[in-house]
């Protein structure tokens, strides 16, 4: 059963200003440990960024069937998978205990996205699905 669909499009010129004003801070209020280690890895920083903030925005989107006020970005993490590439979310924290909560006993919680970017925007596509555990 699909419980939530999101999407975001953010400006990759917009992302490159505010890192230009914050670069540090904008970065960790974004980003999770891991990701700021990925982004140390990347050519293009800014699209990297502008994916991660359009992907976490976006799953804020598709996660309207909870309270939202208390998610934080450091409590969604999206890296990628390392054999296909794939993006991949981790839900921690307090947003995992609600999502956790919302699904019940013997379900299971699956966040399917998509990621792109041309430049000067990037773009994610999320589906959240709840499935029986087997």
């Amino acid at each position: 059963m699909i419980l939530g669909i999101g999407t975001d499009l953010c400006s990759i010129e917009r992302i490159t200003r505010v890192r230009n004003q914050f670069p540090i801070r904008f970065e960790a209020k974004i980003l999770t440990k891991k990701e700021q280690k990925e982004l140390f890895f990347r050519s293009d920083k800014n699209a990297y960024l502008a994916k991660r903030f359009a992907a976490k925005e976006a799953i804020y989107k598709a996660f309207s069937f909870i309270k939202q006020n208390s998610i934080s970005w450091q409590e969604l993490e999206i890296l990628n998978d390392a054999r296909s590439g794939a993006p991949a979310v981790s839900v921690q924290g307090n947003c995992l205990e609600k999502f956790n909560a919302y699904l019940g006993k013997g379900y299971k919680g699956i966040i399917h996205i998509s990621l792109t970017d041309e430049y000067p925007y990037a773009m994610a596509y999320v589906i959240i699905e709840k499935i029986t555990e087997n």
